[in-house]
């Protein structure tokens, strides 16, 4: 460990590894919105464990560590289409207070409620809107056709699998 606390490990040519698809790595992460808005961050909480490529955090998170040696920090910007997706006008939709009482729900802005659809399943909404009788629910992510910021910090590869996790074996083969 070097004196900032990160892993420093050189592989037999004396560099220093770069993460590879298949890596366990232990990073610090903080995700902002454009306007500078904190959105998430590991910073006061645990750094975040994953597996490159295993699909487990955000795809974008998996490709920015690519790379990355112990000790760097990378920052991106994230479009909408690779985070929450764009914003849909279709998920969002007018109900009255009486029918959301009737459900057991007390309507108050951005209370989360589950609606059931005609075909059984439930929709996580949240209350975006009231006017008068009116109660507006929208089904979009809160961060849906957003900009998102993340800053990625690379402290520690616990381990190198360094796997291509991409492909896909055939197991007819």
């Amino acid at each position: 460990m070097n004196q900032a606390g990160l892993q420093d490990t050189a592989h037999s040519d004396g560099q220093t590894p770069r993460v590879q698809w298949g890596d366990r790595v232990r990073v610090d992460f903080m995700a902002w919105l454009e306007d500078g808005t904190l959105i998430d961050s590991s910073i006061y909480s645990e750094p975040v464990i994953f597996t490159a490529g295993a699909r487990t955090v955000m795809q974008g998170l998996e490709a920015l560590v690519i790379g990355m040696r112990v000790g760097e920090s990378k920052t991106e910007k994230f479009p909408p289409d690779s985070i929450y997706g764009p914003y849909r006008p279709e998920l969002v939709c007018e109900v009255s207070r009486s029918w959301l009482r009737a459900q057991g729900v007390e309507p108050l802005t951005g209370f989360e409620v589950e609606v059931r659809k005609t075909d059984g399943t439930l929709v996580s909404m949240h209350i975006t809107r009231l006017d008068g009788d009116r109660v507006t629910l929208d089904a979009n992510h809160r961060l849906a056709g957003k900009n998102l910021m993340v800053q990625l910090d690379l402290l520690e590869i616990l381990d190198q699998g360094g796997l291509d996790l991409r492909a896909t074996p055939n197991p007819a083969a």
